[in-house]
């Protein structure tokens, strides 16, 4: 007893002395798909990558493969995975912290399940955290076919509250996919859902909002109640959030030669009510070739926040004000500017299957993964963009961009790239890492790339003695209408994951290839007082 008191005392004075450290650290937190709710991408505070870099770490075998991008608050790394089990791992050497398995997954099979090619069912889209409130949300679907959110304390793992299922009136789980990341906005968390692969029965895209204290009434959107079939919510990035908590959602194909609502982008109030719609005039193009606009999820750009850019698998890129339609009379056409963005694009409709996920942005440019490599676009007044650079060819996952640098998975070799993010000069490459799932995109903070591996994570860096510099401070410009830089909670209406990035950083203009060598340095203040406490 007396050993555990001194080990305690001394745990909570090293604890005090590197609090301004650990609360500094929160500014490089990334608890959202892509970093903000405006699906940026992009890490404001990361120091430049001057290299050499190293492998830093490799996780364990976590308990199936890994479709979410693994989230950062903190010291933990939060990874979700098909087993339906949520693993915290130190972000400093991988070690794991908590895993918690929510439910048994499902093994798909016909009857009841007609298509789809994820096997078994657990955990796909990605979760989001609230790190004011310590809550990692995650949905679930458990056997027999069933969907549950979530809600783990972040620091232990254990359930904060019940699970609470997801089965509006309509609703078949048979014929619903959860493969979009979650939002976590106007204390609510929202779930969109699509159709399995294969297209399958009478499916439609739906979007549901979950209170996030776990309890009270749900919200609910559907794009085709009691009407055709498809126009699924399943971009990996799942809903955008504005600064006033509306959502934008982009469908996928419809089947119809008439409008049905496929291939739009939906603009949705907080309780979920339709704001405003927006469409190409090719979506007739689009539903008959299933080239789904809704492919990608809608990014938020713009030096005041308010543009919104949409790809999809027809590589052709559009710029749509936040307002969609404007006055409301023209839906359909109305965009402010389009242009050829894949190699493939010649025009709007010659082209299928280019783009997927997300994009990523740090003004001015917008960073697309082609089929052929990644490329940059800049934007100008006009509103306009055009091609500013052509990456190496490889066929990348969604980007992300930190530390000056654009980092993406080459999903086809397993393999990780950093390109300069004003040149597109390659600075950096990992081979050879292993099989990756669909969409892999890597997460960035505390100086590393997290990148997902099958049912693993690789961590990748430079040598410590390179990051002894303290954290920058935040830059001093921001998109103007960004909500604040302090995390707020759940009760306040405007969530911690709500908060957008500042829009310069620096960038390294040389970066060596890396080096594959494992660094086996130790492990942050956190870990160490958590390992010592283990001991009693």
């Amino acid at each position: 007893m007396r050993k555990s008191i001194v080990l305690a005392t001394l745990a909570t004075g090293l604890s005090l002395l590197f609090l301004p450290l650990m609360a500094e650290a929160a500014a490089t937190d990334w608890p959202t798909y892509h970093h903000d709710n405006f699906r940026g991408g992009s890490d404001p505070y990361a120091a430049a990558f001057t290299g050499p870099l190293t492998s830093r770490w490799t996780s364990v075998p976590l308990g199936n493969r890994i479709y979410a991008e693994p989230l950062l608050v903190g010291n933990l790394l939060i990874v979700a995975d098909l087993s339906n089990t949520v693993t915290a791992l130190s972000a400093q050497s991988g070690g794991i912290v908590w895993q918690t398995t929510v439910g048994t997954p499902v093994t798909p099979s016909n009857p009841p399940f007609p298509c789809g090619n994820v096997n078994p069912i657990g955990i796909l889209g990605t979760p989001v955290v609230d790190p004011v409130a310590g809550i990692v949300y995650a949905v679930a679907m458990e056997t027999p076919a069933n969907y549950y959110l979530v809600g783990l304390d972040l620091q232990t793992g254990v359930a904060r509250f019940p699970q609470v299922a997801i089965a509006p009136t309509g609703f078949n789980s048979h014929i619903q996919q959860q493969r979009s990341a979650l939002t976590l906005a106007n204390g609510m968390v929202y779930v969109p859902f699509g159709g399995f692969a294969g297209d399958c029965g009478t499916y439609h895209g739906w979007v549901v909002g979950v209170p996030a204290t776990g309890s009270g009434t749900q919200v609910v959107f559907n794009d085709n109640p009691g009407g055709a079939a498809a126009a699924g919510f399943w971009a990996t990035a799942g809903a955008s959030a504005d600064g006033s908590g509306n959502l934008y959602i982009t469908s996928g194909n419809g089947f119809s030669g008439s409008f049905d609502n496929g291939n739009t982008i939906f603009k949705l109030s907080p309780t979920l009510g339709l704001l405003d719609w927006w469409a190409p005039s090719q979506w007739t193009y689009m539903n008959s070739t299933d080239t789904d606009l809704g492919s990608v999820g809608p990014a938020i750009v713009g030096t005041s926040n308010n543009l919104v850019f949409q790809i999809g698998k027809s590589g052709w890129g559009y710029l749509v004000s936040t307002t969609l339609s404007g006055s409301g009379a023209v839906h359909i056409g109305s965009e402010l500017f389009s242009g050829k963005v894949c190699n493939a694009a010649t025009n709007a409709t010659t082209a299928r299957d280019q783009v997927f996920g997300g994009v990523a942005y740090r003004d001015p440019y917008i960073y697309v993964p082609c089929p052929e490599g990644i490329k940059a676009l800049k934007l100008a007044a006009g509103p306009t963009f055009s091609v500013a650079w052509n990456g190496p060819s490889f066929h990348p996952g969604p980007p992300i961009v930190a530390g000056g640098v654009v980092w993406a998975m080459d999903t086809n070799n397993g393999s990780l790239f950093g390109l300069n993010a004003t040149t597109g000069v390659q600075l950096f490459h990992a081979a050879n890492l292993g099989q990756m799932t669909h969409f892999t995109t890597p997460t960035a903070g505390q100086g590393l790339i997290y990148t997902p591996v099958g049912n693993q994570v690789m961590a990748f860096g430079q040598p410590r003695a390179d990051r002894t510099m303290p954290l920058p401070a935040a830059p001093a410009t921001t998109r103007s209408g960004a909500p604040p830089p302090v995390p707020q909670s759940i009760g306040s209406g405007r969530p911690s994951a709500l908060i957008q990035p500042p829009i310069d950083a620096k960038i390294p203009s040389t970066l060596h290839e890396m080096s594959l060598r494992r660094d086996q340095g130790g492990d942050l203040l956190s870990q160490f007082i958590a390992d010592l406490m283990r001991l009693f």
